[in-house]
């Protein structure tokens, strides 16, 4: 029963008081012009900015101090927490990138990592801590 206007504000509840975030939990917000998204940016660039929570799986609530949340590293056992951290885990552990192992990491935001280079002003829009793993050949 929590009400904000800010989308940015529920995604901050439930990450603070429910440690979890809207791609755990899988929800996102449907605005009232249609787009969906589970991160905070949408209200920035919505005039209208009048949010709907929907539920786009049914499932077991995960939280963030869940372990393996994350994709497996394809090369080792480790989980890397972040899009960075992933691309860099390759890096500096296995002397390796995502476009050497023919993989590529989409963020929840809808970002796509396709080399080591991350942009920055990707970490300011998004918490990039959800992202799937994808191969070349998908």
């Amino acid at each position: 029963q929590y009400r904000t206007r800010s989308s940015s504000t529920w995604v901050g509840h439930l990450r603070y008081k429910h440690s979890t975030t809207p791609t755990l939990e899988g929800l996102a917000l449907r605005c009232d012009c249609g787009h969906e998204s589970r991160s905070n940016s949408h209200n920035y660039l919505c005039e209208l900015a009048n949010f709907t929570v929907i539920r786009k799986r049914d499932g077991p609530i995960r939280r963030l101090e869940d372990e393996k949340t994350t994709p497996q590293c394809v090369l080792c056992e480790v989980y890397p927490r972040t899009v960075r951290g992933y691309a860099d885990h390759l890096r500096v552990h296995h002397k390796s990138t995502l476009k050497m192992n023919e993989i590529y990491l989409i963020c929840s935001c809808g970002f796509e990592a396709r080399s080591h280079y991350i942009d920055p002003n990707h970490k300011v829009e998004c918490d990039a801590r959800q992202f799937t793993l994808h191969t070349l050949n998908e």
